[in-house]
């Protein structure tokens, strides 16, 4: 019964959520717009980017020692 009652307290209360004040109507080009001048928006791409580029270095480093490994 715990879940079900959380449930429905997540599906009652979802609408007031909101990440920003102020409706987000219009088209794809006032979305990416938005993304792109909002200060909060450019900080979470670089984090994720700076992260992804980490995670290809050391992704890349991890594979190179596996082919020396096996070549030897």
């Amino acid at each position: 019964m715990g879940k079900k009652s959380f449930a429905l307290l997540v599906v009652l209360f979802s609408p007031y959520a909101h990440a920003h004040p102020g409706e987000h109507h219009g088209t794809i080009l006032d979305g990416i717009t938005h993304l792109l001048s909002e200060p909060d928006h450019l900080a979470m791409a670089l984090v994720a980017l700076v992260a992804g580029v980490a995670g290809v270095k050391i992704y890349r480093r991890r594979a190179a020692s596996r082919i020396q490994i096996t070549r030897r």
